[in-house]
Order: structure tokens, then C-alpha cells, then sequence
């Protein structure tokens, strides 16, 4: 499993991340970062020791979505790309899911293409 330096994350969601454990340091435990950009906010949850992540999202202070227990994930980076583009993409053993693309800035989006079901 890869996983980006915790300063990387620092730097993509703009603040330090809450833990559920005090005691517990990253990687290990559940890390909690929040973001917001507007009236828009995104709330991501990663445990890398157990392999899981949590992905909220918000609109105008109310939860609209939410994708829990994301399991079993390979790979997590964050982008930088042209045009003041910032985001991470959470990648899925396998050919059934494209990466889970959170884009953090200019505005937050969520993207995830899912295959169907017998679909190659």
C-alpha cells in the first residue's frame, strides 16, 4: 500500500489532522482532515494500518455524501497539476473501479467511475 508523506496531506487539505487516538501517530490510527472552500467543505478519514478510508462531503453545512469504509485500496497520492488544480486519487486492486478522484482545489468534486457489473 503507498501512501503520501503526512506533510503532503497537511498541505492539500491546509491544516493538521485530527485523531481519533492521541496517542497514536500517522500512519497508524484513523487521521481526519477537513476542508473548506465555500460553501462547500470535504471531511476525509484515512486509517493506513487497517487499509480504510472515509469520504464526506458538504453543502451549505449539511452532509450530501458520504462513502464509508472504503477497503482495500492500493494507492493514494496527491496531484498537483496545471491551472491551480489540487486533489488525490485513491486507487482499487484490480481492473472493477477507476481511482477515486477528490479535487480539493479550485472547488471540491468528487469523481469515481464505476464499472459494471460483467463489464471488462
Amino acid at each position: 500500500m503507498e501512501i503520501p508523506d503526512l506533510v503532503d496531506l497537511i498541505w492539500l487539505f491546509e491544516d493538521e489532522p485530527t485523531r481519533e487516538f492521541d496517542d497514536l501517530e500517522w500512519p497508524v490510527g484513523l487521521h481526519s482532515f477537513r476542508l473548506t472552500r465555500g460553501s462547500q467543505a470535504v471531511s476525509f478519514s484515512l486509517d493506513p494500518t487497517a487499509g480504510e478510508a472515509y469520504l464526506s462531503l458538504y453543502a451549505g453545512g449539511h452532509e450530501h455524501t458520504f462513502l464509508g469504509r472504503l477497503r482495500r485500496w492500493e494507492r493514494l497520492s496527491v496531484d498537483r497539476g496545471p491551472s491551480d488544480y489540487e486533489g488525490l486519487r485513491l486507487w482499487f486492486p484490480g481492473d472493477t473501479n477507476e481511482p477515486l478522484v477528490l479535487q480539493t482545489k479550485p472547488q471540491i468534486r468528487l469523481t469515481w467511475n464505476v464499472k459494471n457489473l460483467g463489464t471488462w
